[in-house]
This record gives structure tokens, C-alpha cells and sequence, in this order.
């Protein structure tokens, strides 16, 4: 059995560590509040644009084949959130199998250092590009547009958003966001026949199409960051809870050990006076 001292020093780290994820749960605590207020600010504005779009994008008659696919899987840059980082691939990995075989036509940008890390190893043939420390470095429509850039720069029949959205602190869901590319949509141009632009409306619905692109991409990336630090605080939260109910075992442990050290010790000394009364008799 360890000794007491091994016991003391265990309490003692295990003691630290629950401090740190207390702090850890604060810091959470405030970033998700930050996050949830640009959320509300921008969901509206985006379910506006979005409704628009889907009636543009419902206008299309045909039926476009996919052949060429890309996946944005969404995570974060940082560990210790729970499972929203391992839910994402997991969608992302089954997007891009087919018939339980890797679909060559299928292609990945990652965002987010954690979703590389997985994904690198089995599908790195087909990762295409990888952004990361766009968390770190604050979520704006400036990096959106970046990543959206990217994604217009490569060829693709459907591009799929993979990424967490927030229900509360304890849900998040992984949603596969599916948006046709510009050419699919190409034939929706005749339902905007009575409107008049300028300067054309080829350029109107590209640019259309451009935009919404880059608002999607910002919209997930903070309803990603929201869910992270949702599960970031629900994580720490129950870490601390299970290195305090840690704590208290290796306390009673410590306990018991340290009155069977001092009977121990008191035997010893009872049978030490005992011999020696013994002797002089």
C-alpha cells in the first residue's frame, strides 16, 4: 500500500489540477457569453439572406449530377471541448467514402488544426488546403471571405459545411450544410426575367452567390466557436467535478492510512514499555 506521503502528494496534484480546470470553466464561461452575442446578432440578418438564396436555389429545374465533391469540416484550433471536434470528422470522413472506399472525386478543406490533425493520416491524399488559428485569432467576415475565396477557387459540383451548431451548453449538433455550386445554379437565371439589373444579372447572382458563400462561412464558423466553448465549459465543469469526488476518495484513503500509521506506531510503543517493564521485574 502507499504511504502517506505518497496519498498527501497525490491530493495535492490532483488539488492543482482541479483549480486550473475551474479557471479553465470560467474563462469558457465569459467567451461563450461573447460568442452568443454575436450569434444573436448575426442570425438573423443571416436566416434573411439565407431564405433569399434557397429561393434562388429551389429555382433551379435540373437535377445536377455530382461529380465533383468538397467537404469544409469546421473545428477548433484548441483541445479539451469534449467530442464536438470527433463528431465533425466522423461526418466528414463518411462524406468522403464511397461504397467503403475513399471517392477519388471528393476533396477536403480543412478548418481548424483539430479536424487536420484526424484526418491527415488516412485522407491526406485528398486535403486540398488547411486554415487553422482562425479561432485563435478572433472569427470576422474578413476570414470567412478568405475561406470562401478558397472554396469558389476549387472545382466542385457540391460543397458541404460540416460543422457544430449550438442548442445549449450540454448540445451541440453536427449539421452537414449542402450548397450547390455556381454552374448548378445557372439555369435559375430565367426565373429573374422581370426584374431589371444592373449591371447585368449574370453579374447580380454571382455576386449573390459570392456573398452568400462568404456570410455562410462566417455564420458556422461562429456558430462552431459558440458550440466550443459551450463544450469547453461543460468539459472543464465535469472535470473539476470528478477531481473533487477524486479528492475526497484519496482524503478518506489518506485517513485510514494515517490511523493505521499511528496505531501502528502506538502498538510499537506499548509493546516497547510492556518489554521493558517486563525486564526490570
Amino acid at each position: 500500500m502507499a504511504s502517506t506521503k505518497d496519498f498527501k502528494n497525490r491530493i495535492k496534484s490532483i488539488t492543482s489540477i482541479r483549480k486550473i480546470t475551474k479557471a479553465m470553466k470560467m474563462v469558457a464561461a465569459s467567451k461563450l457569453r461573447q460568442a452568443q452575442r454575436n450569434l444573436d446578432v448575426i442570425r438573423p440578418y443571416f436566416k434573411t439572406v439565407d431564405s433569399l438564396f434557397n429561393e434562388y436555389q429551389n429555382a433551379s429545374s435540373n437535377e445536377s449530377i455530382v461529380n465533383n465533391k468538397i467537404v469544409v469540416p469546421i473545428s477548433s484550433d484548441r483541445g479539451l471541448c469534449g467530442g464536438i471536434n470527433t463528431n465533425v470528422v466522423k461526418a466528414t470522413k463518411a462524406l468522403v467514402t464511397k461504397n467503403n472506399a475513399l471517392d477519388t472525386n471528393a476533396s477536403i478543406i480543412c478548418v481548424g488544426i483539430k479536424a487536420k490533425d484526424q484526418l491527415q493520416r488516412l485522407y491526406g491524399k485528398i486535403i486540398s488546403t488547411s486554415i487553422t488559428d482562425v479561432s485563435k485569432k478572433g472569427v470576422s467576415f474578413a476570414n470567412a471571405s478568405l475561406i470562401a475565396e478558397e472554396i469558389l477557387n476549387t472545382n466542385y459540383d457540391t460543397c458541404y459545411l460540416v460543422y457544430n451548431q449550438f442548442r445549449s451548453v450540454l448540445t451541440q449538433n453536427v449539421i452537414e450544410s449542402k450548397i450547390a455550386s455556381r454552374a448548378a445554379l445557372e439555369n435559375s437565371y430565367n426565373e429573374f426575367n422581370n426584374y431589371e439589373m444592373e449591371p447585368s444579372k449574370s453579374d447580380v447572382l454571382f455576386d449573390l452567390y459570392e456573398y452568400y458563400l462568404g456570410l455562410k462561412t462566417y455564420y458556422v464558423l461562429i456558430e462552431n466557436v459558440t458550440s466550443e466553448q459551450g463544450a469547453r465549459m461543460n468539459a472543464m465543469d465535469n472535470a473539476a467535478k470528478n477531481a473533487g469526488e477524486m479528492i475526497d476518495k484519496l482524503t478518506l484513503i489518506y485517513n485510514k492510512a494515517r490511523q493505521a500509521s499511528i496505531t501502528s506506531e502506538l502498538i510499537e510503543i506499548i509493546s516497547c514499555a510492556s518489554a521493558v517493564s517486563s525486564s526490570k521485574n
